[in-house]
């Protein structure tokens, strides 16, 4: 356990997190974790960074700018991304395991300190025994392998050297060694410019390596067509409708009539038959994954052709419904490792399937005068969000109630209730009978440790409500 008393904190850096889970880390660490953890913004200082895996693009972000880095990550996510030089916490986030990653990150540094590297003979050694490349495993739907796992490197073979991925190690070891020069030079970020090797400052040359990724500030214009672009993304997911006290029929539609249909029918028989099931809509198939709880199809959510895919509706045997056969498995784990980006979460996907089909609608068999409940948060880290949809859950979870209630007492257009609605409808997130809701509550007993920043960790970081 990390030692409060003789252990400096650890200087690190918040990358790819939320607004509302940087906030809560920020409050942790200032009051709880500040022993433990400093934050700062200086790239000399910092000694390990903060990664929300679970953020939109934070994987991708951080394998595109910030693999060569050698400095160790502490990931947060729900499931164990496997990755080399880090530490995974899992969610839900508690104080313990924030102080347990330290403690394990200090050991890290400690290791990476202690190895020799000075000594000619030690460069030598360090020659020989260049860590050698390693295997990755593919995808496979039966051993639920998502990630590469590398072998694991015996402890007197690790070296900073094996903190290197593979590629540049291929590179370095099909490139001729001159002994004349220091193999951890050659180990060296390719981007780094070369300069005399004897006069280099290696502390100066990381500072401009970072100042050269840093991003120019966007400029007014660019910040307006973001904004028209987003503005339009909204319009899309919610519709334009107006507020009306008498919901008109043209606001009304019915789901099995449009893909969202189709898709949640095939979730059920999925999870129920625990099997990967197939919609064949030609031309496209779209793969239910339910042990992975993910989506494997070349139509992507943000395309144009999603959106008329979602609100064409579909005539009768235009779209069929079937399990695959071992074989296809077979099949299909091989497409799904030629095309990752195919992969789509299953939560992201019936989210935002569910709110182009509706289009700030309603469902017709809805009954707008009875109370409706939210069981569980949705997770905004996963889905599409859009105004207001955390003070609809926030509302609608603490007080079951009408939708035409949620929004009048929110204050808020009629249309983003709906759309979330529809949303919390496809997650099987809402509870039409609040009674249910209301015994639940009463049911659950009082747990340990519920103080305010357990509360807080469980709500926005992934937790169960």
């Amino acid at each position: 356990m990390f030692n409060k008393s003789s252990q400096t904190p650890l200087i690190v850096e918040l990358m790819d997190i939320s607004k509302q889970n940087e906030a809560i880390l920020k409050f942790f660490i200032s009051g709880v974790g500040s022993k433990v953890f400093k934050i700062s913004n200086t790239s000399t200082d910092i000694e390990a960074y903060i990664v929300d895996y679970d953020f939109p693009g934070a994987q991708a972000r951080w394998d595109e700018n910030y693999m060569d880095s050698n400095k160790p990550r502490i990931i947060l996510a729900t499931h164990d991304p496997k990755a080399a030089n880090s530490v995974w916490v899992g969610k839900p986030l508690s104080s313990k395991k924030l102080i347990e990653a330290a403690t394990k990150i200090k050991s890290l540094q400690k290791t990476t300190a202690s190895t020799p590297s000075t000594s000619t003979q030690d460069s030598e050694t360090m020659q020989e025994k260049t860590p050698s490349v390693p295997e990755v495993k593919p995808f496979s739907l039966v051993n639920d392998t998502k990630v590469a796992i590398p072998k694991k490197v015996s402890p007197e073979n690790t070296t900073t050297a094996t903190l290197v991925r593979s590629e540049s190690l291929e590179n370095n070891q099909a490139k001729h060694v001159d002994p004349t020069k220091n193999p951890m030079d050659e180990l060296m970020d390719k981007s780094t410019p070369r300069v005399d090797q004897a006069t280099l400052n290696p502390s100066e040359n990381k500072q401009d390596t970072q100042k050269k990724k840093i991003k120019k500030p966007k400029t007014a214009e660019e910040i307006a067509t973001e904004a028209a672009k987003q503005e339009q993304r909204w319009k899309e997911l919610c519709g334009e409708s107006d507020d009306s006290n008498d919901i008109a029929e043209e606001q009304r539609y019915i789901p099995d009539n449009y893909f969202i249909g189709k898709l949640t029918g095939a979730v059920r028989l999925a999870k129920q038959s625990q099997q990967v099931v197939e919609i064949k809509a030609l031309p496209y198939s779209i793969f239910i994954l339910p042990n992975e709880h993910q989506v494997f199809t070349e139509l992507s959510i943000s395309d144009e052709n999603f959106i008329r895919f979602s609100r064409t509706k579909i005539k009768q045997g235009e779209m069929n419904i079937h399990i695959l056969s071992s074989i296809e498995t077979g099949k299909l784990e091989m497409q799904m490792n030629q095309l990752p980006k195919c992969i789509h979460s299953l939560e992201s996907f019936l989210w935002t399937s569910s709110l182009l089909a509706s289009y700030g609608r309603l469902p017709i068999t809805l009954n707008l005068d009875k109370k409706t409940a939210l069981k569980y948060w949705p997770s905004f880290a996963r889905i599409e969000a859009f105004p207001y949809s955390m003070r609809i859950a926030a509302l609608w979870h603490h007080s079951p109630d009408t939708l035409m209630e949620i929004a009048n007492k929110l204050a808020i257009p009629q249309r983003y209730v709906f759309a979330f609605y529809n949303g919390a409808v496809a997650l099987d997130l809402v509870e039409h009978d609040p009674k249910k809701v209301k015994k639940q509550i009463k049911a659950q007993p009082k747990k340990k440790g519920s103080g305010l920043i357990s509360r807080l960790f469980k709500r926005l970081l992934g937790g169960s409500s």
